[in-house]
């Protein structure tokens, strides 16, 4: 993660597997992949979008989002392209 004054988070590339999400969060990543088994060196799990959650991904590349990815009712998950 690359931070610089005044300047959101920027993470490239970005990975989520065996993870889950509660806290709002908005990221800038090159790119995002996400699902239960994406990374061979991490324990497989699947990804999980907490009801109640606003997680946003502004990304420059591709964004892949493979078996293992929910998004629990009442979550809010959205992605954009980035100007950055």
């Amino acid at each position: 993660m690359i931070y610089r004054h005044n300047k959101l988070p920027y993470i490239a590339p970005m990975v989520l597997q065996n993870k889950r999400i509660e806290n709002n969060q908005h990221v800038i990543a090159s790119s995002l992949t996400a699902g239960n088994s994406v990374d061979p060196n991490r324990t497989s799990g699947d990804v999980t979008i907490a009801a109640g959650t606003n997680y946003s991904v502004e990304h420059t590349g591709t964004v892949s989002l493979m078996p293992g990815f929910k998004v629990e009712k009442g979550a809010t998950f959205s992605v954009k392209p980035s100007d950055y």
